[in-house]
C-alpha cells in the first residue's frame, strides 16, 4: 500500500489517525468547535460545511475557511460537504456541488478534499484532476445509512472509487446487525491487500463501534472521533478513541516482536 503524507501526517502507515469533525452552524461555532477540538490533539481535521447555516456569500466561506485553517496549523484540513443524499446536512445539485469543490481547492487552505464520487458521477474523474492540480488530495467517499452492501458491492464501489484518481478510499455504511459489520471488517481486510491505495471504512451506529477501533488490524488507516459533536452515528469520544487505539497499536507491536 502506497501511504499519502499531509503536512507532518503519514496516512497508511502505523496506528489509524484520528480525524475530527468541526459541524458548527455558525462562524461563532465554528470558532469555538476548533478551538476547543485543537486541545483534543487530532491527527486532522474536518470541515462540514454542509452544517453551516449562516446564510453569506462565497467570500465568508473563504474567510471561514481560512480562520480555520489558521487555527489548525500544521494539523491537516479536510473540506467536506457531505449531500443530504448521503447522510448530510443539505440538499445541493451536481452542477453547485462540483463548483463548491473546485472553489475550495483554489483557495490552498484545504489539505484534502471529500468527492463523493457516486454523486458526481461521469464529472468524478474530471474533478478529482482538477482538484488535484490545484494541489489538493483527494479522498473519495461513499456512505449508506440505511443499508450495508454485500461484499461483491463493497468490492465494486472501492474499485470504482480506485479508479477515480483519488489518494484515500473511503465508505461508510449503517448495519442491522453484527454480521453486517463482520461483512464490512472482512471487505477491508481483503480489498487493503490488494488495493494501492489507503482506505477509510466504517460501521456505523452501536453495533458497528468495534470498526471505529481495530483499522490498525483490517487495514483503515483513518477513524473518525467525536470533538464538540459527533458528525455520525457511533463516533467515540477522541480522547478515549486515541487511548484504544494506543492500546491496540502497543499489543500489535508486541506480537510483532514476539515473531522475531
Amino acid at each position: 500500500m502506497q501511504t499519502v503524507k499531509i503536512k507532518n501526517i503519514v496516512i497508511g502507515e502505523g496506528m489509524p489517525k484520528i480525524c475530527i469533525p468541526v459541524t458548527g452552524k455558525t462562524g461563532e461555532e465554528i470558532k469555538k468547535e476548533t478551538d476547543e477540538i485543537i486541545k483534543l490533539n487530532p491527527d486532522l481535521v474536518e470541515w462540514r460545511i454542509d452544517c453551516w447555516e449562516e446564510k453569506t456569500g462565497e467570500e465568508k466561506k473563504w474567510e471561514m475557511l481560512k480562520t480555520i485553517s489558521d487555527i489548525l496549523g500544521e494539523i491537516p484540513l479536510l473540506f467536506t460537504f457531505r449531500t443530504a443524499a448521503e447522510g448530510g446536512s443539505r440538499e445541493i445539485g451536481t452542477g453547485d456541488y462540483v463548483k463548491l469543490l473546485k472553489a475550495a481547492a483554489k483557495t490552498g487552505y484545504a489539505d484534502l478534499i471529500d468527492v463523493e464520487v457516486f454523486s458526481c458521477g461521469e464529472l468524478a474523474k474530471s474533478l478529482i484532476e482538477e482538484l488535484h492540480q490545484a494541489g489538493t488530495k483527494v479522498v473519495a467517499s461513499n456512505h449508506h445509512f440505511d443499508r450495508t452492501p454485500s461484499r461483491e458491492e463493497i468490492f465494486s464501489r472501492m474499485k470504482n472509487m480506485e479508479e477515480s484518481g483519488a489518494d484515500i478510499l473511503k465508505m461508510a455504511v449503517m448495519p442491522e446487525n453484527l454480521s453486517d459489520m463482520c461483512r464490512l471488517l472482512e471487505a477491508t481486510a481483503a480489498f487493503s491487500r490488494e488495493s494501492r491505495h489507503p482506505l477509510i471504512t466504517m460501521s456505523m451506529g452501536k453495533t458497528g463501534v468495534l470498526s471505529r477501533l481495530c483499522g490498525e488490524i483490517t487495514g483503515s488507516c483513518v477513524t473518525f472521533g467525536a470533538g464538540v459533536n459527533a458528525s455520525a452515528p457511533g463516533q467515540v469520544e477522541a480522547g478515549r478513541l486515541r487511548k484504544i487505539l494506543e492500546e491496540i497499536h502497543q499489543i500489535q507491536a508486541g506480537e510483532e516482536e514476539g515473531k522475531n
